[in-house]
């Protein structure tokens, strides 16, 4: 009879959604564990999300709905997947600075989260964590800087910490165990192979009016002895001041002009080009020819560029100009990146990456003709804007290069 009346008890209690028994979840999915799990990372604020939450926390104190704390729940895996940056304002910010006339983009990967999904998962895993374990960014760095990470301490290296630890969320969850990064404010290149920085040394890159776009690609093929086709924008605000100044400008630097884009495209006598219809920085008239600097010593790409297709038309590559590798900040380039090794990170590309032998490769360079080496294996390339980044001497503060630690604020 005791017997029976126990399971009566249990049934009523299954039945009234009741979270009091140990391992048995209630109508919306919540064991106590489950409950003291989540509030525990979240009082905590051990993944740096809580943003925004503040409210549902305090309703959820008065009457403890796991209703509320699946809201919470949903709220947090939000931040985790599209961070804790306003956005809005932020996209507002860029529109600004664009209308100004300075080239920036940093890509915003978000996520779309759906709430009955993450509710279902609570229902299924056995943990919190486990719940959690998908959004979780797969940057390392986003790990490596949560241990610096101090939660209500308000100073510039925290704020630093904080909107790098978020920036991590925008960026993609794969390509994060062989990879080339590019930190912008740092100007250090970095290749990792299998989670190890193999490989690191400076680089310059895109001026603060002329910003070398935060984006994330993949690494397919090398040029080498390039051309340097300029693009518009190059020409229309740098190029054509130079040529106004001296008409033999472009013949000194072995720089050709065709009458379009195709490979049809017959050169024109750059004496013929009324060059002042085209110049300036607001100036929309479009521009009908191209402009190609040959493959040669002098060429302001060097000897070898590294293509990772995008529609911002930046590469990384070799430089004439080595001695600007001397300066601690290295913000001037027109947007691509010039590397201080760029023969060694052809040599290691070669040996691991490419389909064609070292051998070859360092032949076809020595011809001085342009040629290209695909590579068999792709190598993902994150190029990020981090002020504060974790590396093998510890934790390091950056320089606000490029304004964004101004214009990403945080919810």
């Amino acid at each position: 009879m005791k017997r029976s009346l126990g399971m009566v008890v249990v049934a009523l209690l299954l039945l009234s959604g009741c979270s009091g028994i140990p391992g048995i979840k209630d109508a919306n999915g919540w064991t106590p564990g489950d409950r003291d799990e989540f509030l525990s990372i979240f009082k905590e604020d051990k993944y740096a999300s809580a943003c925004g939450l503040g409210n549902l926390y305090q309703q959820y104190q008065v009457n403890k709905d796991s209703g509320i704390l699946s809201q919470m729940l949903v709220g947090y895996v939000r931040n985790l997947e599209n961070s804790c940056i306003d956005l809005a304002a932020f996209r507002a910010s860029q529109a600004g600075k664009s209308s100004r006339g300075i080239k920036t983009y940093f890509e915003l990967n978000q996520k779309k989260i759906d709430a009955a999904t993450v509710l279902a998962q609570l229902k299924k895993a056995k943990s919190i964590e486990d719940v959690l374990a998908p959004h979780i960014p797969k940057n390392p760095q986003f790990k490596k800087l949560l241990a610096y990470f101090k939660p209500g301490v308000q100073d510039e290296k925290m704020h630093k910490i904080r909107l790098s630890i978020e920036r991590t969320k925008l960026m993609p969850q794969t390509g994060w165990d062989t990879y080339l990064e590019v930190n912008i404010p740092e100007f250090m290149l970095r290749f990792y192979e299998g989670g190890s920085d193999t490989m690191h040394f400076p680089v310059i890159t895109g001026k603060p009016a002329w910003q070398t776009p935060v984006f994330s690609s993949t690494m397919k093929y090398v040029v080498l002895n390039p051309t340097w086709t300029m693009t518009s924008n190059i020409v229309r605000e740098d190029l054509i001041r130079k040529v106004l100044r001296n008409p033999s400008y472009l013949k000194r630097h072995n720089m050709k002009v065709y009458n379009g884009y195709g490979n049809d495209a017959q050169e024109v006598d750059p004496s013929t080009i009324d060059w002042k219809k085209y110049a300036g920085k607001k100036n929309k008239t479009p521009i009908p020819f191209r402009v190609v600097q040959g493959s040669s010593s002098k060429n302001a790409l060097g000897t070898v560029k590294f293509m990772f297709p995008n529609r911002f038309s930046v590469y990384m590559h070799d430089t004439q100009a080595k001695s600007l590798f001397k300066r601690k900040s290295r913000a001037f380039s027109h947007g691509c990146m010039r590397l201080a090794k760029p023969k060694e990170l052809l040599r290691k590309v070669a040996n691991g990456y490419a389909a064609t032998s070292l051998g070859t490769i360092e032949k076809h360079q020595k011809s001085h003709k342009i040629s290209y080496v695909k590579l068999q294996r792709h190598i993902p390339v994150h190029i990020v804007y981090q002020t504060a980044y974790v590396g093998s001497s510890g934790l390091q503060l950056f320089p606000d290069v490029y304004g964004f630690d101004k214009s990403q604020r945080l919810r």
